[in-house]
């Protein structure tokens, strides 16, 4: 799994290059290739013609059921129809669906890396939070700061939660990095200042490769057994679309969904 992420990480890389700071260009060219690859996966990953039968049946039965309001024995007939007409439309849609959940796995996570957050600005504070393994020795945690990145306060040490937080500011634009020592281990946790471009920036490292596969792909997963998470609060990019501020991802998925219906004509694909 980790050579995959860091190969999506690497192609991500090379996608992102050319737009240079630029996220908004970034995320509309990133939703029309998802869309044209995902009406690629679902054109070859379904019986086409059989679907758009099966599309032309339900849309009958719809039809049937709109007209024929006669008796409850008529409807009962056409609302059982209607829902025999449906299964058999999701019997052939269903697995071209089950193939593009996949990527989408690789790919959301990869661009929430790029598009979700940002790299610190020159004085902007951030917290960073590590989650002990074991909350009994959330006392033995000792940040190690890096010479782009001051500690300004802490550490607050919880030991209910087992987490221990620190406030860092940031000097001087670079891949900082900190490193946090405990148990006999050092465990480092990226902080970036005013990077150029579109780089993948990881916001937390996980010792569980499932949080790791969603939310930071782009870093290392922690083998630590005395620290569990490391997570830093970046902040979020700003995205506008048609004017009305929005997440990344609603925005995405909008433009997603208008550039597969454009495509899926001159693709030639049954939906």
């Amino acid at each position: 799994m980790t050579w995959l992420l860091k190969v999506a990480t690497r192609i991500g890389d090379g996608l992102a290059a050319p737009f240079g700071g630029h996220a908004g260009w970034a995320l509309v060219v990133f939703a029309v290739l998802f869309a044209a690859a995902a009406l690629l996966l679902f054109k070859v990953s379904t019986r086409q013609r059989q679907l758009a039968a099966a599309r032309g049946q339900l849309i009958g039965r719809l039809y049937e059921a709109a007209l024929y309001q006669t008796s409850l024995v008529v409807i009962m007939r056409v609302q059982f129809g209607v829902l025999k007409a449906n299964l058999r439309y999701l019997a052939f849609a269903l697995p071209a669906v089950a193939t593009i959940v996949i990527p989408l796995l690789l790919v959301i996570p990869q661009l929430e890396t790029r598009l979700g957050r940002r790299p610190l600005d020159v004085g902007e504070t951030v917290l960073l939070t590590a989650t002990a393994a074991d909350p009994a020795a959330v006392a033995a945690l000792v940040l190690q700061g890096a010479p782009g990145v001051q500690v300004d306060a802490g550490p607050v040490r919880d030991r209910r939660t087992g987490t221990v937080t620190w406030r860092l500011r940031a000097l001087r634009p670079g891949a900082h990095a900190v490193a946090i020592e405990g148990g006999g281990e050092t465990i480092e946790m990226g902080v970036p200042v005013a990077l150029e471009g579109l780089p993948a920036i990881s916001a937390a490292r996980h010792r569980s490769w499932w949080q790791h596969l969603l939310h930071d792909p782009g870093s290392e997963r922690l083998s630590s057994t005395s620290v569990s998470r490391i997570a830093v609060a970046l902040p979020a990019r700003d995205f506008a679309l048609a004017g009305l501020p929005m997440d990344w991802l609603v925005a995405f998925s909008l433009l997603a969904i208008v550039a597969g219906l454009l495509l899926r004509a001159p693709m030639r694909v049954e939906l």
